[in-house]
């Protein structure tokens, strides 16, 4: 004969009583389950930590932000503005079509700006700022303008430029010494055939010319032509 006893919290069973209260208060065995760390090569296991920039949810409208490429950087706020820097040593009021009457050298220098996109549509020519000095106190010019430039045998090239000059010589005078030039501010034309001595020198001979296209009321015009050194850079 087997005989059963039980209470609020025990029962007992072949003879033995059984403690139903401990189990009851035993927590839950999946209660305290973590993710399994990741072992180390030396035996030691650390968790991940979290990272707040890419577990942490964007704000309404934002994007994530992208990671500066330093190697696609643009260098353009920099970019090469000067092409060409010439200065040349030039006969003054000495050419083909005028009659000389002033007398002296021309000390010249001339900047040539790489070509815009915008010339693109009229061969590209080069935009330029010069001036030429004399030097028994002529008339001295500064001018600005376009260069067109054609290469031909290799390293050899013709330029052709036209703009406009601004003197400080006589619109009229009956000096002889002197030219009647009719305006202050008149056309201007150059040539220059030269040689590349490399990528960056060069040699050319130089003839220039102003006058008004008769324009005024008098024009006698006025030229020089010397050799020039060219730097491109």
């Amino acid at each position: 004969m087997i005989v059963l006893a039980a209470g609020s919290s025990d029962a007992g069973t072949g003879g033995g009583i059984y403690d139903m209260s401990r189990l009851l208060n035993q927590p839950h065995p999946f209660a305290t389950a973590q993710s399994a760390p990741r072992p180390f090569s030396d035996g030691r296991t650390v968790r991940p930590p979290a990272n707040p920039q890419s577990d942490a949810p964007l704000a309404p409208g934002k994007t994530p932000a992208k990671p500066l490429d330093l190697n696609s950087a643009s260098n353009s706020g920099n970019g090469d503005i000067i092409s060409e820097i010439r200065v040349g040593a030039l006969l003054h009021d000495f050419g083909p079509f005028s009659h000389r009457k002033e007398s002296g050298y021309d000390g010249n220098l001339e900047i040539l700006f790489n070509s815009p996109e915008v010339l693109k549509k009229i061969w590209a020519p080069r935009p330029h700022a010069g001036f030429s000095v004399n030097s028994d106190n002529d008339t001295n010019q500064a001018y600005l303008g376009l260069t067109w430039e054609w290469g031909f045998l290799s390293n050899a090239f013709f330029n052709f430029s036209l703009g406009g000059a601004y003197h400080d010589g006589y619109k009229r005078t009956d000096l002889t010494d002197k030219k009647s030039l009719g305006c202050k501010i008149l056309f201007r034309e150059s040539l220059d055939i030269g040689f590349r001595l490399n990528e960056v020198h060069s040699l050319m001979f130089h003839l220039d010319h102003i006058s008004n296209a008769k324009l005024c009321s008098t024009n006698e015009g006025l030229e020089a032509i010397g050799i020039r050194y060219g730097y491109k850079f």
